[in-house]
């Protein structure tokens, strides 16, 4: 089962169509129960990336310094491209005044400096899809084969699932 952080704002998959967890999570927005304290995942939209990087850099670094501290697998889930989060084509990127090149040298600066991944997608499904598959792949580490396989098939059901409110 997946378990979405309290706090998100934009949960992936909707609790009134999908069986899923809230609990409040110190670190990232998403786990599920066979990876809770293992491996968890943030999600960001664009804007959301860019307020975390220039305006609350302290709160967001200070985020994935707790997830290395506690040995998590970590990892960001982008809601837009690189390319398209660098020359700021995101809802509400317009108006934003830090320009390009700075903004490319600070997200390879963080990409570079902390053992996590950025996943830039193509949009929430996209999201969706390659933060289950990337579930998935966590759950490697797991040495009970039955629990393995229901995690995996959890898993697999909510990547094919289409029903979201965005």
């Amino acid at each position: 089962m997946i378990i979405i952080d309290t706090r998100e704002q934009k949960p992936l998959w909707d609790p009134a169509y999908f069986k899923v967890k809230l609990q409040k999570l110190d670190e990232g927005d998403y786990t599920t129960e066979a990876l809770l304290n293992k491996a968890h995942a943030e999600r960001k939209s664009g804007i959301d990336l860019y307020g975390s990087l220039i305006q609350n850099h302290k709160r967001f670094l200070a985020e994935i310094q707790r997830a290395i501290e506690k040995d998590l697998s970590f990892a960001v889930f982008i809601e837009c491209t690189k390319n398209d989060f660098i020359i700021k084509r995101f809802k509400g990127g317009s108006r934003l005044k830090c320009k390009p090149i700075i903004l490319a040298k600070i997200v390879d600066t963080v990409m570079k400096r902390y053992p996590i991944e950025f996943i830039w997608c193509d949009g929430r499904d996209e999201v969706r899809d390659k933060m289950c598959i990337w579930f998935i792949k966590q759950l490697e580490d797991i040495d009970d084969p039955i629990q393995l396989q229901k995690a995996r098939k959890k898993l697999v059901e909510f990547k094919d699932a289409k029903i979201t409110k965005n």
